[in-house]
């Protein structure tokens, strides 16, 4: 049975805790700022909103990172055999909580007329497929792995329409999805290829996270790999080709051109999308081992139980959005998003606060997660 070194534990809870505040960030952009806001569109965002929405990029690699991590060290405690039956229960307990609750949380719709396929149902299906790629060498799974974050562009030009099974199951493997059913959506945004690469390269790193590893070379492999990393993004940027399908363009602008440059695809994730955040997330790792600080302490705090606190969050979240419409005399079935929230008769149109307002509400968030942490005082800390 492998351990896990606590030095690396409390980097990868460290940086869970800062990833955590980020997706917080996010959340509460969508449900307080102006409604329906795409802070990618150049054409009308400022650097502010852009920024906002950038840094929380950095919560999805981390997650199926350190999950992978994780995977290694718990999938050692059993033989291959009970890993099959454990990971096929796990990832359908992670699937369900994404549709019965996850999207709950997000919609607040009793009769769940939108669901999608979010982090955590991704999570869930990355988790069947370890079922068997857990037989294969750790070189082969790193081979797997690089092979799917760099060639998965290649799979770019096949797009499917409709709703047959081969289509969803394409969708689930590699195209971002939205389909319309009457009053119903279904959503597919984090898709198998290359999500399950960026665990995979997780799972190979948990090697070095053993508590008999050499914290040296884990930071060097580190250290090597972000700056490779982010040398990688800005070559590939650069060249504007192979890694990004939007091309970057100069604007009329230093500013709008900069943005241009890290305006990038989420969904699916593109090979500079992971080159930039993965970049520095290993960074962040290899030199988080060693800090001792009460902000260092907080954020470790944060990333306990980064499920729970995943959920609650976006509880509150929308609780608050909701009850602060009630106050403004709007009714509560208002802050019910459907496919309505979004039309042009939608009475979410003309609402929405500043970008200060939702800095100001996104502290006061993070910290009723952070004491609510503290007061429950978690005995487990696993990511899954």
């Amino acid at each position: 049975m492998e351990h896990i070194d606590q030095r690396a534990f409390k980097s990868q809870r460290i940086l869970l805790g800062v990833v955590m505040t980020f997706a917080i960030l996010d959340h509460t952009r969508l449900f307080f700022h102006y409604w329906n806001t795409n802070p990618a569109d150049l054409d009308h965002t400022t650097f502010s909103l852009f920024f906002t929405r950038f840094i929380s990029h950095y919560f999805a690699p981390a997650v199926f990172f350190i999950a992978g991590i994780e995977l290694f060290h718990w999938m050692s405690k059993r033989t291959k055999k009970q890993n099959v039956w454990q990971l096929f229960k796990l990832g359908s307990i992670l699937i369900l909580i994404e549709i019965f609750i996850n999207n709950f949380l997000y919609t607040f719709d009793p009769y769940y007329r939108t669901i999608g396929v979010f982090i955590i149902g991704s999570l869930g299906l990355c988790l069947y497929c370890m079922a068997g790629l857990q037989y294969f060498n750790r070189k082969l799974i790193l081979s797997i792995a690089l092979t799917i974050i760099i060639a998965h562009h290649l799979l770019d030009s096949l797009q499917m329409k409709g709703d047959s099974l081969n289509a969803i199951f394409w969708y689930l493997l590699h195209q971002q999805k939205f389909i319309p059913q009457g009053q119903s959506l279904y959503i597919v945004n984090y898709t198998l290829l290359p999500w399950l690469g960026v665990l995979l390269l997780g799972y190979y790193f948990g090697f070095f996270c053993r508590s008999e590893s050499s914290p040296i070379i884990r930071k060097k492999v580190l250290l090597y790999s972000g700056y490779t990393l982010i040398g990688l993004f800005f070559l590939l940027r650069g060249l504007n080709g192979y890694g990004e399908s939007i091309p970057w363009k100069a604007g009329n602008s230093d500013l709008i051109s900069i943005l241009s440059f890290f305006n990038l695809t989420k969904y699916p994730a593109s090979l500079d999308f992971i080159a930039i955040t993965l970049g520095p997330i290993f960074l962040f790792l290899a030199y988080a081992e060693n800090w001792k600080s009460r902000v260092a302490n907080f954020f470790f705090t944060l990333g306990q139980i980064p499920l729970f606190i995943y959920l609650f969050s976006t509880l509150i979240i929308h609780l608050a959005a909701m009850i602060w419409l009630c106050f403004n005399g709007e009714p509560l079935q208002t802050m019910v998003i459907t496919t309505a929230s979004y039309g042009k008769d939608s009475p979410l149109l003309n609402y929405g606060y500043s970008l200060a307002t939702v800095y100001i509400l996104w502290i006061i968030f993070v910290l009723i997660c952070y004491f609510m942490i503290k007061k429950l005082k978690p005995m487990n800390q696993d990511l899954l």
